[in-house]
């Protein structure tokens, strides 16, 4: 159950592609990022110390990030490069805690054309909300936990409709206590 999985999660560069059989089918992408969470916190990354047995094994039913370098590793400037593909500095989303110039292309934008319903729920740390104009979004504020319902519901109807979905689950973990 995704509600299992996801609940252990403290991970980033996880990229999930459920294709199916007929390769005209767009696939369904789930992003998983955790705050401060490295390759060596993760044991499908090869830590000896890690014991993510959940993470792992959804690991090995999709696409394993080896190859991933962020253009500033800072919270919100990661989610502003990964979300845009730009450098922050070109966004205007440096330095941290600031936000992208209206006009910014993000991941919405190129996929929602593309038929794709895009959701965040979890952390955002990004805006605006023009630039970022999610078809989901549920933030959670410090302390609270990822809204797992919100999670199944969205890929639930989803599925049901048979819209492609693009999907990022956002925890604070380990960033925050």
């Amino acid at each position: 159950m995704i509600r299992k999985l996801v609940y252990t999660t403290a991970l980033t560069g996880i990229l999930i592609c459920s294709l199916s059989a007929q390769q005209t089918q767009k696939p369904n992408l789930v992003l998983f990022m955790a705050d401060d969470c490295s390759y060596y916190d993760i044991g499908c990354y090869g830590s000896a110390d890690s014991r993510t047995p959940n993470i792992d094994h959804f690991a090995g039913e999709g696409m394993l990030f080896t190859k991933a370098y962020q253009a500033c590793p800072m919270s919100s400037l990661t989610r502003h490069n990964l979300m845009t593909g730009l450098w922050p500095v070109k966004t205007g989303a440096y330095p941290n805690h600031t936000m992208a110039k209206e006009g910014t292309l993000s991941v919405v934008h190129h996929l929602r054309p593309a038929g794709y319903k895009v959701a965040l729920i979890g952390k955002s740390h990004l805006e605006p909300s023009s630039v970022f104009d999610w078809d989901l979004y549920v933030n959670t504020l410090p302390g609270e936990e990822i809204d797992f319902d919100a999670v199944d519901t969205f890929i639930s109807e989803c599925q049901s409709q048979g819209i492609p979905f693009c999907l990022f689950v956002m925890s604070r973990q380990p960033h925050t206590p």
